[in-house]
């Protein structure tokens, strides 16, 4: 390998610096779209029978037209229900919930081709994201007209067989990607992001039923009602084993949530102008 080439190779990757830096901006957007979720009482990460409408805003900076870091808050709702599950064991469970989940989650995202929001050039590119959420849950049920708060009954027996209730705060792990267009001095953005979080108690189902005599005593009705509601526990015909310790849900799968939609951003600061005039719109 010769000094020229080293140098000359040098001198493209200095280049190739200067020019990023020269592409560095801002861009402050908004995202419209659904939220959903995966884990015992939906069992497809992008189930359509429990879309919701959600949206969120989001700051983001462009280190260059490659790769990019950005912050971003998003509000939904997720459900899910026992009544659309694929076997009998869950539509005899009988089991259903809703929550709103609140994020905040730092970003960073790679574009596989060259873009730069207000640039013509640079009219449109796939990417990909990846980062750290951390969310707020809080899963309630009706127990008939009423809509009760899950985590304050312990429906799994949290709090009186010696486990701890579980947090309403968890982390996930974003992974997604989308499309983004360039709009005159606008950009236009269709993206899917899955989150794997770091939760199973999303949906209040995880582990194993409690014994209802110890739940009643420190929890109240509510919480017995809540916490078994299968066909088969208020069968009267004939009389059931115990469901005490037996299985709820399975505490091996985290549970999942979505978020995706389109994406409208418009840039914050402009590119550093030159000095000179005529090269002020150069390709960099």
């Amino acid at each position: 390998m010769s000094i020229r080439f080293v140098k000359y190779c040098l001198l493209l990757v200095l280049f190739a610096s200067f020019s990023s830096v020269k592409a560095q901006y801002n861009e402050f957007g908004i995202m419209l779209g659904g939220s959903t979720y995966k884990g015992e009482l939906s069992e497809h990460t992008f189930n359509t029978d429990f879309v919701h409408p959600a949206f969120g805003a989001f700051y983001r900076h462009n280190w260059d037209r490659r790769w990019s870091w950005k912050i971003e808050l998003n509000y939904g709702k997720i459900s899910g229900d026992d009544a659309y599950g694929s076997t009998a064991y869950q539509r005899d469970r009988n089991l259903s919930f809703e929550s709103t989940i609140l994020e905040l989650s730092p970003q960073v995202e790679f574009n596989f081709l060259p873009y730069e929001t207000g640039r013509p050039d640079y009219p449109f590119t796939p990417y990909l994201f990846t980062g750290i959420s951390v969310f707020t849950f809080n899963p309630k049920a009706y127990l008939g007209n009423e809509l009760y708060e899950l985590q304050p009954l312990g429906t799994e027996g949290q709090g009186i067989n010696g486990t701890k209730k579980y947090k309403r705060t968890a982390i996930a792990i974003p992974i997604g990607g989308g499309v983004k267009i360039n709009v005159g001095r606008f950009g236009i953005g269709i993206e899917v992001g899955a989150r794997r979080s770091y939760s199973d108690y999303i949906d209040d189902v995880s582990t194993v039923y409690p014994d209802p005599a110890l739940l009643q005593a420190a929890n109240g009705t509510a919480a017995v009602l809540l916490s078994n509601r299968s066909f088969l526990a208020n069968d009267t015909n004939f009389v059931q084993p115990p469901f005490n310790f037996k299985q709820r849900g399975d505490s091996n799968t985290p549970d999942w949530y979505v978020f995706g939609g389109v994406t409208i951003y418009f840039r914050l600061t402009s590119m550093l102008k030159d000095i000179c005039k005529p090269f002020k719109f150069r390709r960099y």
